[in-house]
């Protein structure tokens, strides 16, 4: 026997995974065969069918189990509005007539009405799984819902039959074998803002996922920023910028959350024309993807003031403490001067930078001038690695020392540092 499992998988969740273990542990099929669905008129997708499509190759990975495959043939073939005559002939010419299409209780009440012949009603082989009582049974008006619901619950066969019979439906049995959880991809696919937030993305916790989805898929949605609802008013963010590689990563980001105004601060930068370089780098990035940039002074006397004494201390230790100050400093002020409610900074990209010691700035001045510092690691899940891929692609410039003439010793091959060093 196959099972003929349809639906738009949107995201693929436990409802479907516990139907497709049940099934393989109680009734032993040759095969489970997961058709999503393409082109409907009473359907939207929350995501495209290539995310649908890798979703699945997660799911079925998970399931481990060779029975079970997905069959893209309606979203890759099929360029026509699907119906499920069209399904079930489609499944009866590659699997044979051998097969069974599983259903959710819940569509027992509109499925007469899917088509003129009632081809899905009363010809397609059927496997009601339970779902949605409360959609299956009628209430008497002023009784008792939640003991109607403990009914259903309890004789949810008995209710599922009275309805069918209602509706005229033949060739079906129900699954009776265990209990699945009652899931709904509408909840799942409203809870997930709540979860995919810009901070969620960079959860540390290795057990974290969206409750009803597994661990890898919550990781693909939260990635891929999926589901998140398009923000007509998004709140405005000063990306403190330090230089065109580091701020990629902020900017495609933070891009769909807020509206991102980039901000170059950069006086540690020696010589001018390693500056200059840097600088253009970052406005040709600003120019690729369309976001605006303010430019602050060159003021290399703040810098070296600030440092004093501490020239020759190593990357990471006090001379880069004083620098990360200095420009989280300048970029609070100045987004608390042009009522910008959020700053960070692409420091946050670079894996050679100390993040506690930025956030701890950043929040300092954060409190300082009453705005908010968005402590986001940006160099966390392949983030410098994409920042890298990304200036090759479009041919950005990418320095290789930090920035200070003092770094320079620590930085790669060039002909300053061999001018300097020797």
């Amino acid at each position: 026997m196959i099972y003929i499992f349809g639906g738009a998988f949107d995201p693929p969740h436990a409802w479907h995974s516990a139907i497709i273990r049940t099934l393989l542990h109680f009734r032993h099929p040759t095969q489970i065969v997961i058709l999503p669905s393409g082109k409907r008129n009473d359907k939207e997708y929350g995501v495209s069918d290539e995310h649908r499509l890798q979703m699945l190759d997660i799911f079925t990975s998970e399931l481990r189990d060779p029975r079970v495959i997905v069959d893209d043939y309606f979203i890759r073939e099929w360029e026509w509005e699907m119906i499920t005559r069209d399904v079930d002939e489609y499944a009866r010419e590659q699997y044979g007539d051998d097969i069974i299409h599983i259903f959710g209780t819940d569509t027992i009440a509109s499925m007469p009405d899917w088509d003129s012949e009632q081809y899905a009603a009363k010809v397609v082989k059927k496997l009601f799984v339970p779902r949605n009582f409360e959609g299956i049974c009628h209430r008497d008006e002023g009784s008792d819902p939640e003991k109607d619901k403990r009914i259903q619950n309890n004789n949810w066969i008995a209710s599922c039959l009275a309805m069918t019979e209602q509706k005229g439906i033949q060739n079906f049995e129900f699954f009776t074998e265990s209990h699945i959880p009652e899931i709904s991809s509408t909840d799942i696919r409203e809870d997930i803002p709540k979860y995919a937030t810009i901070h969620a993305r960079y959860e540390n916790d290795p057990q974290f996922m969206i409750p009803g989805l597994s661990k890898k898929i919550s990781q693909y949605i939260l990635q891929n920023k999926l589901y998140l609802p398009k923000l007509q008013n998004k709140p405005k963010i000063l990306v403190h910028v330090c230089c065109g590689p580091d701020v990629t990563m902020p900017i495609l980001e933070l891009r769909d959350q807020y509206d991102v105004i980039c901000f170059w601060y950069d006086p540690n930068i020696q010589p001018k024309a390693e500056y200059d370089k840097r600088y253009e780098a970052f406005v040709r990035v600003c120019e690729i993807e369309n976001i605006p940039y303010i430019k602050w002074a060159y003021d290399v006397k703040n810098f070296f003031t600030r440092i004093k004494w501490l020239e020759y201390t190593p990357e990471k230790w006090e001379k880069c403490t004083h620098c990360y100050d200095m420009r989280m400093y300048v970029a609070a002020k100045l987004a608390k001067k042009l009522s910008i409610p959020i700053y960070t900074s692409s420091l946050n990209t670079s894996p050679k930078k100390d993040l506690e010691k930025l956030f701890k700035m950043g929040h300092k001045y954060a409190e300082k001038y009453r705005i908010e510092f968005l402590d986001i690691p940006f160099r966390k899940n392949w983030g410098f690695e994409k920042s890298v891929e990304y200036t090759i692609k479009n041919d950005i410039y990418r320095q290789n020392y930090c920035g200070c003439i003092y770094s320079i010793r620590e930085g790669g091959e060039n002909n300053l540092k061999k001018k300097i060093v020797g």
